[in-house]
């Protein structure tokens, strides 16, 4: 991915576009359920994110919430039959926040 110079720093869009997606509570729930088990259909998240956090979702909300992360390289997805299986991505994390966080932590 191309680096962008705002004010003379280098801003790589990947991480300005994984950030945007880890900013919503909800998906980060949706990524906490997928890194507890991947693989899992819309349907299947949905249900988890209600039972397990008694939060009242939409499966065309919860849908637009996977667009964002699938968007951030966050997750990804694939057919399985007529299913849509979405599965966590942890290279963005690895690839566009550890470098950022490093100069942080030193």
């Amino acid at each position: 991915m191309l680096h962008v110079r705002v004010m003379g720093i280098s801003i790589d869009p990947g991480l300005s576009a994984v950030f945007k997606a880890l900013s919503d509570d909800t998906r980060l729930l949706v990524l906490e359920e997928l890194r507890k088990r991947d693989n899992q259909s819309l349907f299947e998240i949905c249900v988890r994110v209600i039972e397990q956090h008694d939060l009242s979702l939409s499966r065309q909300a919860l849908s637009r919430h996977l667009n964002v992360l699938e968007a951030a390289g966050l997750i990804t997805t694939e057919w399985s039959g007529r299913t849509k299986v979405h599965t966590l991505n942890r290279t963005p994390i690895g690839d566009h926040i550890q470098p950022w966080m490093k100069p942080f932590l030193e």
